[in-house]
């Protein structure tokens, strides 16, 4: 429990709550609700990350025998009682492609960045901020969210998932579940056919059983470099030209460059926004190279 003078050096003065109306679910249109965000919670000095998707609300807390209420994200094998986390603590909401927090009147209060937040308003969440739910802090990372705009600090706009695809297949390389899940919900909605993979091996059978006419893959997998399926897919005969997007957590001048070398046409860093890429295959279907 936090004592009095430790709630106090915690204000809420430098926080503004965010009032967003919520949306109704769509087939198409802005992806509110739609598409889920894929984020990972790093629980501060310990090795422990919780990866989630969050499509509409998720209610963070800890369960004990004395609650029927099982929270979303259960705290409780993360010392949650120990450190002040309330059996329903904070919910987190995706609202109009934003991220929110709202603290649900916990005992020992809901902190982003260090601020107290009143009980019942909202907050918004950015990428790497932190939370506190009591004495236990986390720290908030996007891994796919719907717009990059606060990524690369463009100007906000809701993002459309619109039909760009007329069946081309394409194939999805990563050994990330969720993002998988995520990312290939978006691409059959906007018009293609979409083959996954976990590892280089399974993508390289793939390549040879079915050959896809657009490649979207992680660099860093499990069995081996996805570069290794990049360099595959050029020097195979008949398929020197197939697109490759690189959506990765690999960062830095030297991974991009190596991507590029093997071939790669577009390169985007993690967290990606779901505009990010399908703005690259819009460009690549109306291109004069692109053929079926």
């Amino acid at each position: 429990m936090m004592n009095r003078s430790e709630l106090n050096r915690n204000t809420t003065r430098h926080l503004k709550p965010e009032n967003v109306s919520p949306v109704a679910p769509r087939g198409t249109g802005p992806l509110d609700y739609m598409i889920p965000w894929v984020i990972k919670l790093r629980i501060v000095g310990t090795a422990n990350i919780l990866q989630t998707e969050v499509s509409k609300t998720m209610l963070l807390g800890r369960s004990d025998n004395k609650s029927s209420t099982v929270p979303d994200l259960d705290f409780s094998p993360f010392e949650g009682y120990k450190l002040g986390v309330s059996r329903q603590h904070a919910i987190v909401s995706a609202r109009n492609s934003r991220m929110m927090i709202r603290d649900l009147n916990s005992a020992n209060g809901t902190f982003l960045n260090g601020g107290r937040l009143e009980p019942g308003q909202e907050y918004r969440l950015h990428h790497g901020d932190t939370i506190g739910l009591g004495k236990m802090q986390l720290q908030v990372l996007f891994v796919v969210m719907p717009s990059s705009y606060e990524k690369n600090r463009t100007p906000y706009d809701d993002v459309d998932i619109s039909v760009i695809g007329s069946g081309q297949r394409i194939l999805l390389v990563d050994d990330d579940e969720k993002v998988v899940n995520t990312l290939k919900t978006i691409l059959r909605q906007s018009g293609f056919d979409v083959y996954v993979a976990y590892t280089v091996s399974k993508a390289l059978t793939i390549i040879d059983e079915k050959m896809p006419e657009v490649i979207v893959q992680e660099l860093l997998l499990p069995d081996m470099s996805g570069l290794e399926i990049m360099e595959y897919v050029h020097n195979k005969p008949g398929s020197e030209d197939i697109p490759i997007i690189v959506i990765t957590s690999a960062t830095g001048g030297y991974q991009m460059g190596r991507a590029i070398e093997a071939g790669a046409e577009v390169f985007i860093t993690k967290p990606v926004g779901v505009d990010e890429l399908l703005r690259s295959l819009k460009k690549l279907v109306q291109s004069e190279s692109f053929t079926l």
